[in-house]
């Protein structure tokens, strides 16, 4: 009973320090009604010092790929196509011109980069490994073995470099393992029939949709771009070129290019249009409590497994310091849903109620992270904290350690929950 109490408690103080809602957030700095396609903030807390007596010896890590290019040209060429129209038949203003020299930049700088990693995704993790070896340099003491996996795509596989390179910097007698076969998809992007067919059927797609027409709302920005507006009338979808100036002003953030479009969008507007993505977001990926919920989530579990494995091995023989996971947000999110990490598990229908109490560039920015953090005494006794983005969270588990608890309640937990 006191263990539960505890725990309550801790949960307690998690919501009063994180009450702030997704309107508080974007409000006090817009970048993150870019979503999931935020790039890395980096950790916002300070870390809380282990229990006396107990020493960090191993590190469980899953990670999303760094800040990439538009996994698609389309935006770049929509937009650009309509504004220079536009200019040619003399229909733009001062502004819009301005907006379409900027367009014309972040379009070449896409060119042929459809999903690649940039240089600011390559140097994210490079960072966050070096914060990991520096906040626990006993576990990379010497030459320590790292496995280190990711998935077949271009801009994960050099994410893992970045951060396997990092930590051979910091220690050149690490030994680490790299792969990517697909074998590993098992543990790093493992997708059920039912997930892939409720990702491109659902009814949920039908919701996003009418809530993004509800809350497009281009008037403002049209007459700001257009100085004719017979022509804006005949010629312009303007739903659909602010939803794909809302883009790019989005992934303008994970590039070096000196070019930004935050300015064309009030606070208002970034919020709205934030949040269709964020709702479909959460229907597909997230905790929400409708016929996906059963299989979404739990698509995640052999993740767990893998994770509660190589975890035990490590315990066990002490062989292994680390092993690294190297992924993407659409296996991150069912994950951080899966562990029940605080923030990561609302349940709500209503898009109205997703918005307030869900969002997605909390759980997954470009190089978003999950890292479990183990510690031992003497006594061999092992316990456990959660990290996401590197920030301390807690579990529905009871613990008298917050926010460290017993790696055995954390297995049992698991366990009884998932029915393992």
């Amino acid at each position: 009973m006191k263990k539960l109490l505890l725990s309550a408690l801790c949960a307690l103080a998690f919501l009063s320090l994180g009450a702030q809602t997704p309107w508080d957030e974007i409000r006090a700095d817009s970048t993150r009604a870019a979503g999931l396609l935020m790039p890395y903030p980096g950790p916002q807390k300070a870390q809380t010092q282990a229990p006396r007596g107990y020493k960090p010896f191993y590190i469980s890590h899953f990670g999303r790929h760094g800040s990439r290019w538009y996994t698609s040209f389309r935006p770049y060429e929509e937009s650009w196509a309509v504004l220079s129209a536009a200019d040619s038949a003399e229909a733009l203003t001062p502004y819009g011109k301005d907006v379409l020299q900027r367009v014309a930049l972040l379009r070449e700088d896409a060119r042929d980069r459809a999903g690649e990693l940039t240089q600011k995704g390559f140097r994210q993790h490079k960072e966050i490994a070096r914060r990991m070896f520096t906040n626990y340099r006993r576990v990379f003491r010497g030459r320590k073995h790292i496995n280190a996996n990711a998935t077949q795509s271009g801009r994960v596989m050099l994410s893992m470099e970045s951060f396997c390179l990092e930590l051979l910097s910091l220690n050149p007698r690490l030994d680490i393992s790299l792969d990517a076969s697909a074998r590993d998809r098992e543990f790093l992007a493992h997708e059920t029939h039912e997930v892939a067919v409720y990702g491109d059927e659902g009814a949920w797609r039908e919701e996003r949709d009418r809530l993004r027409d509800s809350l497009c709302h281009p008037d403002r920005l049209m007459g700001l771009l257009f100085a004719d507006s017979a022509y804006l009338a005949a010629k312009v979808n303007a739903p659909k070129l602010m939803m794909n100036l809302y883009s790019l002003a989005s992934i303008a953030l994970d590039s070096d290019i000196d070019v930004r479009l935050g300015d064309l969008f009030t606070t208002t507007e970034w919020y709205e249009l934030w949040q269709p993505g964020n709702y479909g977001y959460y229907m597909q990926k997230g905790p929400n409590p409708s016929e996906g919920e059963k299989f979404i989530q739990r698509s995640s579990l052999q993740t767990l497994e893998h994770i509660v494995a190589k975890a035990d091995e490590a315990i066990a023989t002490g062989d292994c310091a680390a092993d690294l996971r190297f992924s993407h947000d659409s296996h991150l999110v069912p994950l951080s849903t899966t562990l029940q990490l605080d923030g990561c598990r609302a349940k709500a229908t209503d898009p109205g109620q997703v918005a307030a109490s869900w969002a997605n560039y909390r759980i997954s920015p470009m190089a978003g992270n999950i890292q479990l953090i183990f510690f031992r005494n003497r006594k061999g006794n092992v316990l456990v904290k959660f990290l996401l983005n590197e920030n301390e969270v807690g579990i529905p588990a009871a613990t008298d350690l917050y926010p460290y608890y017993r790696w055995e309640d954390v297995k049992a937990y698991y366990k009884e929950y998932y029915n393992l």
